[in-house]
């Protein structure tokens, strides 16, 4: 089923470029991402498997968490599941089993839809916290095959469709427990598919994330079933979140008016990346079911859009989450992608670089040592005081970083941005509690600095014979050596990535040749082209006026540069160098400047 509708393309006219541009030049790492996860498999396995104890135990009686949103545990068990099929076991399937009869016993279809607080004051609970608990059911299902999950999972789902418009509710312009006329259209796209936020019966808002959760249950359980009703459903609501909740940035917003007589059609923009990652996991299943190309191709912008977007991260990558679970559902889209291979392999390694870079922010700054215990900010400090929404949504790092296939390096070889005559850097991993480098260090400095002092090696070879030439020509000929006319392998012998404009255009990088600074892997400046490299000698210069020199291994006058060995030529030119013995008239060789060591 094609997702590209009428007023999805008129609303995103403005948005061709970027559409079409900006994903092939945001699907390369940028060097401030600390993605090289040092650390092996079953050390993650372990980090993982200690965090989800930690939470675990603290579950109440009753299987929730004590003080904290009821779709949180609906979320925990999630990351059972998730845990289980990471590791290819089946440690947490009895305990899962029993949280959700305790659940589903005191909350028919897993739902709570009004809770009174005081005779003033009540509250209703979002559908997602109770699709949460259908997700994990349908999980748990195809993970252990017990059927028992996947009655939980269709209760679930049922509670789901009650609050999502139908063809017929969208018809009637009218839904059970709304008391508001419904909006048929908004831009000329039909409003079917969308779930409302919550079942208060004045609320008109249609949300991303109630309606995001409806795709990726409908999505598993029709993978799970084969049945036409949960792939009709799914189609239905991820074209309504990309009709009406797709900006021009390809990014899912939090919500819009069903209300026809009130603010209809209204549409409130994201902070967060909850609905988007929602969107995310749910066309990944789409596209597992149907490969078809569309859902593709929806997928992937969105990608693009949603990973670089600044709106949630700074340039380090790492997510603000804050307390907020849009980072839970973010990566665990992300693990889906990555999971199920739903991209092609340049965009499916950027996926996993930034999943990289959320566990390398989750061990080394939002926890202390020992203590499996994560904060609310993966940039620090960390905090001992636990929560079950911040661990929860911690888990979705730990956890999907464990199917990661190997170390993840910040710049892939197919999407490097620097020549193929500089190796790409290898960031070092932090140390726990260490902020990740704003630059990560090169594990090839050493190879680097020797090939260019192997460079340099010829081109002092090369001048040095063209001073012993010019030393026995006679005056007459001094011409042919003219800098106009001295072939350019004599002017420049070293050319590369830190090769100055005037020494060399064709190995330089596209956007090097007009005038840039150019410097290593960690932005020092190693040549400009304002200083252009001088001539080995001047024009005009006579072969008499060099004085004759004698080294320790003999006249050299009378022996023809050529013949002399290497070795004597380069200790011969060392002497004049380190004793700036030039004679008036002379120019001595540039100075070279060299990476500082790091």
């Amino acid at each position: 089923m094609s997702f590209v509708s009428k007023s999805a393309s008129v609303r995103r006219a403005s948005g061709v470029l970027l559409l079409t541009v900006g994903p092939v030049a945001s699907q390369v790492a940028p060097l401030s991402w600390n993605s090289t996860i040092s650390i092996s498999t079953e050390e993650r396995v372990r980090l993982a498997g200690a965090a989800l104890d930690v939470a675990i135990d603290k579950l109440s009686a009753d299987g929730l968490f004590d003080d904290e949103g009821y779709g949180i545990t609906g979320n925990l068990y999630s990351q059972m599941v998730d845990f289980d099929i990471a590791t290819n076991q089946t440690k947490y399937q009895n305990v899962l089993e029993q949280y959700f009869q305790l659940q589903e016993t005191k909350r028919a279809n897993f739902s709570d839809p009004y809770q009174t607080f005081t005779q003033c004051q009540s509250y209703f609970y979002p559908t997602n916290y109770g699709l949460a608990f259908g997700h994990a059911a349908v999980k748990a299902y195809a993970a252990y095959k017990n059927s028992v999950f996947l009655q939980y999972a269709v209760e679930s789902w049922w509670f789901g469709r009650s609050r999502t418009l139908s063809q017929s509710d969208v018809s009637a312009g009218n839904i059970a427990g709304k008391n508001f006329t419904i909006t048929k259209n908004c831009q000329s796209a039909t409003m079917v598919g969308g779930a409302f936020w919550v079942n208060d019966p004045a609320e008109p808002r249609v949300a991303g994330v109630a309606t995001g959760y409806f795709v990726a249950l409908s999505a598993l359980l029709a993978e799970a079933t084969a049945d036409p009703l949960y792939l009709q459903a799914a189609n239905e609501s991820a074209s309504f979140i990309h009709s009406h909740l797709f900006n021009v940035q390809n990014i899912v917003q939090d919500d819009i008016s069903a209300d026809a007589m009130n603010g209809g059609c209204g549409v409130q923009a994201s902070s967060d990346p909850s609905s988007s990652g929602l969107m995310i996991e749910g066309l990944s299943i789409l596209f597992s079911i149907t490969n078809d190309a569309s859902t593709q191709k929806l997928l992937s912008d969105l990608l693009v859009a949603v990973i670089p977007n600044s709106a949630w991260q700074g340039n380090n990558g790492i997510v603000a989450v804050q307390g907020i679970d849009g980072g839970l559902t973010l990566l665990r889209g992300l693990n889906t992608v990555y999971a199920r291979n739903s991209t092609d392999a340049t965009l499916r390694q950027y996926v996993s670089e930034y999943i990289a870079v959320q566990f390398n922010a989750v061990t080394n700054l939002a926890t202390t040592d020992g203590t499996n215990i994560y904060g609310s900010s993966w940039t620090g400090p960390p905090s001992a005081i636990f929560s079950g929404t911040n661990q929860t949504v911690a888990l979705a790092a730990l956890i999907g970083a464990i199917g990661l296939e190997t170390t993840v390096s910040s710049a892939s070889p197919a999407t490097s941005p620097f020549p193929s005559s500089s190796p790409p850097p290898s960031p070092s991993p932090s140390p726990s509690l260490a902020p990740p480098p704003s630059h990560p260090k090169s594990n090839n400095l050493a190879a680097i600095l020797g090939g260019t002092s192997g460079g340099l090696a010829i081109l002092v070879l090369g001048m040095m014979t063209l001073w012993f030439l010019r030393r026995k020509r006679p005056r007459s000929n001094e011409d042919s050596f003219s800098p106009s006319i001295i072939p350019e392998p004599f002017l420049a012998s070293v050319t590369g990535p830190f090769t100055s404009e005037a020494t060399s255009h064709s190995s330089l990088p596209p956007g090097a040749r007009h005038g840039e600074k150019h410097g290593d892997h960690h932005g020092n400046v190693l040549w400009s082209p304002s200083q252009p490299i001088q001539r080995f000698a001047s024009e005009g210069e006579s072969s008499s006026a060099v004085n004759s020199q004698t080294t320790g291994h003999g006249n050299v006058d009378d022996t023809p540069a050529s013949a002399l060995p290497t070795e004597q030529l380069v200790q011969l030119l060392n002497e004049r160098l380190q004793n700036r013995r030039w004679t008036e008239g002379e120019t001595s060789p540039p100075d070279y400047f060299s990476a500082r060591s790091i």
